[in-house]
């Protein structure tokens, strides 16, 4: 996929499209956790795979302020990069970097990498992982969310007839770009084949029903969260997966 194919996904990364407010919600979570893991160490240099949403950019901007040295963030649509700057005051240490991923090759390594809902669409995620698992310094942590396709309500589906294959893209997956889904077995086995240490896995957001069906009950805040908290424990079951990992 070029840099013009990836400006065309931009109306999906937009608050009209259908599944924006449920993605939010997800990137807001892993945010979160990321952030924790990262202050922590703490990570001094770290580097981002994409804008999207502009969350997760935002989030280490604010949460890691002034202990960062170094925050590179890595996007393949010149249109998303644009926006991000003229909506986000960036600091100095910030360095937004016009790139394809499989083509980017820094000079110095990092102490945290995110790839927050990215394997899902590149063409070689397997590639994808061991590339910038060379880029990790000694200690640093790779962080890897995914949307998965056993999810609870995908399973309900499949039961009930309405799904009829796991795996299979949705019209608003192609809209985002997706190329695949992955499962809590294919993951692990992704991370681990590129020589790394699986020291955390989790899920994201335990989702029993379909989006539309969620959005009908109008849930208040406080049971979303709890969906977050409860999806956490089980991530063969949630709707995305999320793996920290380390050399």
């Amino acid at each position: 996929m070029n840099n013009q194919n990836l400006d065309a996904l931009t109306p999906a990364y937009r608050e009209q499209f259908k599944f924006s407010d449920e993605n939010l919600v997800m990137l807001s979570w892993y945010a979160r956790r990321i952030l924790r893991t990262m202050s922590a160490g703490p990570a001094r240099k770290v580097l981002s795979l994409g804008i999207g949403y502009q969350v997760l950019p935002r989030a280490i901007i604010e949460g890691l302020g002034s202990g960062l040295t170094r925050y590179t963030i890595v996007e393949g649509s010149r249109e998303i990069i644009e926006a991000f700057r003229a909506e986000t005051p960036l600091p100095p240490y910030t360095e937004l970097v016009h790139s394809l991923f499989e083509e980017f090759h820094p000079k110095e390594k990092f102490d945290a990498i995110e790839m927050g809902f990215v394997l899902e669409h590149v063409n070689d995620p397997e590639t994808m992982v061991l590339q910038y698992s060379r880029f990790l310094a000694p200690g640093g942590t790779l962080f890897v969310a995914v949307p998965n396709a056993k999810s609870l309500h995908r399973r309900i589906g499949y039961e009930a007839g309405v799904l009829d294959n796991l795996y299979r893209l949705s019209p608003e997956d192609l809209q985002l770009g997706h190329q695949r889904y992955f499962d809590y077995e294919s993951l692990c086995k992704l991370v681990l084949d590129a020589g790394l240490k699986i020291v955390n896995v989790e899920g994201i957001l335990l989702k029993p029903l379909t989006t539309c069906q969620l959005k009908s009950l109008s849930l208040p805040p406080a049971v979303v969260e709890g969906l977050l908290k409860v999806g956490a424990g089980y991530p063969d079951i949630s709707n995305a997966i999320f793996i920290e990992a380390t050399h």
